[in-house]
């Protein structure tokens, strides 16, 4: 039971935050390496308020965010989506573990923040630009291909969050030149199909670095709205899709099925939407070993024979 403020509106620590299984109650969790390739579209603002502000007849506490978009010599507001794909690998005391993942979210802020959450376009958003740092992600779908991490995410913050399969590329230092974002999420349900598949193509575009964190997160499956605050280590790598040639760099196809994130991708996004912009985040290597050459080519003197 949540302890009653102080009189001067404080509340105990305990009151304020769930309380995690005994086996995830070791926080926060720290990421050994980290790969961001997260792409963001524009979304009619009524369809996400239906996600974002009720939850099962409940309100949320969240508001759908709103970005300024010029649409010929008229300006509208959208609401804004993206697919986070990321890779990460945590160490623990008996065990390394590997997790490929997806959040299907779009861009919210808790109402009681209001006034005092910007209103600005995607671009500046996407730079940083949001000082409050109240504008964030709220999970409307998450797929892991690791069981432990579903289990963490359902239990400690309330993420809609299922085991997934991916079939994907995504650049590295390990291996050739690419500006290629590949990604597949298999349907949970019938392996068959898929929820999405995105093809991205980002060769000659400029990205340029910005610090956008801490994001803040959103999840409603413990019967409250949970926050979290997700802490970066490192700069983002930004460009936006602004003009209709760019756009066409990104190719989405979502799923013929009936899957809850797949019809929920077709309803915020849709077959014809077109990307409006990328993101990309790596962590940096903790050390690096080149090829080996031969030493037994060389004699004494120095001479290589």
């Amino acid at each position: 039971m949540a302890k009653a403020k102080d009189k001067y509106g404080q509340t105990p620590w305990e009151g304020l935050k769930p309380t995690p299984p005994a086996d995830f109650a070791q926080w926060p969790f720290y990421y050994a390496s980290l790969q961001c390739n997260w792409v963001y579209w524009y979304a009619d603002l009524d369809v996400a308020r239906g996600y974002v502000e009720d939850s099962g007849g409940k309100p949320t506490g969240l508001r759908a965010a709103r970005f300024p978009v010029t649409e010929g010599k008229k300006t509208v507001d959208k609401a804004v989506v993206l697919l986070n794909f990321q890779r990460y690998t945590a160490h623990y005391t008996n065990a390394l573990g590997t997790t490929n993942e997806v959040e299907f979210n779009v861009v919210a802020y808790p109402e009681n923040r209001a006034p005092g959450v910007p209103y600005m376009p995607l671009e500046r958003f996407l730079n940083g630009k949001d000082q409050t740092k109240t504008l964030g992600h709220l999970r409307l779908h998450v797929a892991a291909d690791n069981a432990i991490a579903v289990k963490a995410g359902r239990e400690v913050f309330g993420e809609p969050k299922f085991v997934g399969q991916f079939v994907y590329e995504a650049p590295t230092l390990n291996g050739p030149p690419s500006a290629d974002w590949k990604v597949r999420l298999v349907n949970p349900e019938n392996a068959d199909e898929f929820v999405y598949d995105m093809d991205a193509d980002f060769a000659g575009l400029p990205f340029w670095p910005t610090n956008c964190t801490p994001i803040p997160e959103f999840a409603l499956g413990l019967g409250r709205t949970v926050m979290t605050r997700w802490t970066i280590m490192g700069q983002f790598m930004t460009a936006m899709l602004d003009d209709k040639e760019d756009r066409k760099r990104v190719k989405l196809k979502i799923g013929a099925n009936d899957f809850s994130m797949t019809e929920d991708m077709r309803a915020l996004i849709g077959e014809k939407n077109r990307a409006v912009a990328a993101q990309s985040f790596t962590s940096l290597p903790a050390c690096a070993e080149p090829e080996g050459f031969y030493v037994d080519a060389m004699d004494r003197s120095g001479i290589y024979g």
